[in-house]
């Protein structure tokens, strides 16, 4: 559920740098976030508040945490909060 449409929308930041009031946009047309908040999938829920937070200027991601979201939504990696939450520290750092 949302895998297609968040592998769009994450697309587009990393094409064509969508961020802001026009990424709130993409999200507000095609996800229902009341269906996020009731997801038991942690890469859907994740991802999402990932673009969300992105789009109001509350987090800053790099391309790699991007990829990462991708790569797991494609089915090319398993998901796991403790891996992208290392990968966010280490940008904390840097």
């Amino acid at each position: 559920m949302f895998y297609k449409e968040l592998k769009q929308i994450i697309s587009l930041v990393l094409k064509q740098g969508l961020s802001g009031q026009s990424l709130m946009e993409v999200l507000m047309t095609n996800v229902d976030p009341t269906k996020i908040y009731a997801s038991d999938d942690m890469l859907v829920t994740d991802s999402y508040f990932s673009l969300l937070h992105y789009a109001t200027g509350e987090e800053m991601l790099t391309d790699a945490e991007w990829k990462y979201f991708l790569d797991c939504l494609n089915g090319n990696r398993v998901y796991n909060l403790d891996e992208k939450l290392q990968m966010t520290d280490k940008n904390n750092i840097d």
